[in-house]
Order: structure tokens, then C-alpha cells, then sequence
């Protein structure tokens, strides 16, 4: 179940043990890494080469031609879509990332990045609505949730700008998997709220700092 390859619901699944609110997986004596992390570890040592090269996952129904490619970090996205033989007519939008987590983009000369690991391309019909509309507190949220966080009660709060009190309901163990913004009937953006309310702690963390 989605999503089922975040870092703390694989440990809940593969040992049994809950990682605790606020604490890292090593507190209960686990460290996952991915498959391409361990890869390029490998090759570090084998090689005596830094990480130069990235596999991506290049998708999506605007992609003429998906295909998985290795490809030297910096690469241009413009380059990534030439080679899968460019967008279709009615291609809307290039998500870095996944669909659910991925980050949107509107300059394709951005590079690939050492974190890069998929390009998803988006048909016109297939983005996000931009009209929203009041929570209406159906609780949907809740039941997507895949930490048991309130999101009806943290997107109010984010509104408002009351950063502090997130803190205090454990917004930082959200994982910004969109799922309640995936189930939310009002089409509220939800985890986009929540990135930029992290991102606005962070910023109060290093003023006080």
C-alpha cells in the first residue's frame, strides 16, 4: 500500500518495530538506504569514481517514449525529453519526481541531479485542478494518512501561518506522500501547504540559531 517504501513504513512492515514520533530509524537500531545509493557505494570503491551518472525513469502519458536511462549528472531535462523523441501535442507539465511526491518544473534546462530518479510527464487532463474550496471536515484525510497525523487540522493551521503549533502536532513526521491531498473532495493542496510550512520552521530554526 502507497506508500509502502517510505523509509519508516518499511521498517514497520519488514520488522515489526515503529520508529517513534520525532526519532530517527537508527534509534531503534535500523538504517535503510536504497538500491542505487548501495549501488553507487559500490562503485565508489571499485572504481575510485565520485557519483557522475544517474539511472532515471522517464515517463508518463505526454512522453512519446518512456524508457529508463543512465545519465551523467547536469544532464538538461530538455535533453532527457529530446532522446525519448520529444512531448505529445497535448503534454501539460514535467513533475521531477514521482506523481504523488514530484516537484513540478517549468525551465527544462534544470539539471539532473544526484537525488534524481524520475521525470513523469503529464497530458493536460491529467493535472491537478486549480480550484479549491472550503474543508469540509469529511475526515478523508485522516484515513490516508499513513502516520496517523491530522491534515485537516494542520492544513487550517498552515493557512494561517501558525508554524509552531504544526510543530507541536508532529507535522515533522509528515512525509509529504500526498495522500490527503490525493483524497481531499475541496482539491485543497495539502502537502504543498506543508512543504512550505516546513520549509518556513526551518527558517525559524536558523534565525534563532
Amino acid at each position: 500500500k502507497y506508500p509502502q517504501g517510505a523509509e519508516k513504513m518499511l521498517i514497520k512492515a519488514v520488522t515489526g518495530v515503529e520508529v517513534p514520533s520525532g526519532k530517527l530509524p537508527v534509534t531503534v537500531g535500523v538504517v535503510v538506504q536504497n538500491v542505487g545509493s548501495v549501488a553507487a557505494i559500490a562503485e565508489v570503491f571499485e572504481t575510485g569514481l565520485p557519483l557522475v551518472e544517474r539511472i532515471v525513469t522517464v515517463s508518463g502519458h505526454g512522453l512519446r517514449r518512456p524508457a529508463n536511462l543512465i545519465v551523467p549528472v547536469g544532464t538538461k531535462l530538455r535533453d532527457l525529453l529530446a532522446f525519448c523523441d520529444g512531448v505529445t501535442a497535448d503534454a501539460a507539465e514535467v513533475i521531477v519526481g514521482g506523481p504523488m511526491m514530484g516537484q513540478a518544473v517549468a525551465n527544462l534546462d534544470a539539471p539532473v541531479l544526484k537525488g534524481t530518479t524520475g521525470v513523469v510527464v503529464l497530458q493536460k487532463d491529467e493535472m491537478r485542478q486549480e480550484q479549491t474550496w472550503a474543508c469540509i471536515h469529511c475526515g478523508r484525510c485522516l484515513d490516508a494518512c499513513p502516520v496517523f497525523l491530522n491534515p485537516s487540522m494542520l492544513g487550517d493551521l498552515a493557512r494561517v501561518r501558525r508554524y509552531d503549533e504544526m510543530a507541536e502536532a508532529h507535522l515533522a513526521d509528515c512525509m509529504l506522500c500526498g495522500s490527503c491531498a490525493y483524497v481531499c473532495p475541496s482539491n485543497i493542496p495539502l502537502a504543498q501547504l506543508f512543504q512550505a510550512s516546513k520549509a518556513a520552521l526551518r527558517r525559524q530554526l536558523a534565525t534563532v540559531q
